[in-house]
């Protein structure tokens, strides 16, 4: 292959890899062999028994239950509603477009556990 022929962006990218393995810069692949499998990861990295979380956003977990990504995000949303009612009061309309998704996204047995925790002061959040 001449130097003024077209090379593929990747062929050059292959050919710079195989040119630092020549001289030494960078280790060879090894070989792949075929049909084999990765290990499975040890049960201990597996280990779903421990009752007592605390998610990612400071709510406590309940036995069982599955809180993903759209329970943060509510929650997320729900703290900065109230936050948004204490900086620039209720009809600001920041506050009810917040108002308005936390009430449309979010189950409501959700929204009435933070406004209950909230009430009673054990809210994990500080608004």
């Amino acid at each position: 292959m001449s130097a003024s022929a077209p090379v593929d962006p990747h062929d050059k990218m292959r050919a710079r890899d195989v040119n630092k393995v020549a001289r030494g810069e960078q280790a060879p692949r090894p070989a792949h062999e075929y049909g084999t499998v990765s290990p499975p990861p040890p049960p201990s990295s597996t280990n779903t028994s421990n009752n007592n979380k605390v998610h990612k956003c400071g709510a406590p977990e309940k036995d069982g239950e599955l809180r993903g990504s759209s329970y943060q995000h509510c929650y997320v949303k729900y703290v900065e509603y109230h936050r948004c009612i204490n900086q620039k009061g209720e009809k600001a309309p920041e506050c009810n477009k917040l108002d308005t998704y936390v009430k449309s996204s979010c189950p409501t047995q959700w929204i009435a556990e933070w406004d209950r925790e909230r009430l009673d002061g054990k809210f994990p959040e500080a608004i």
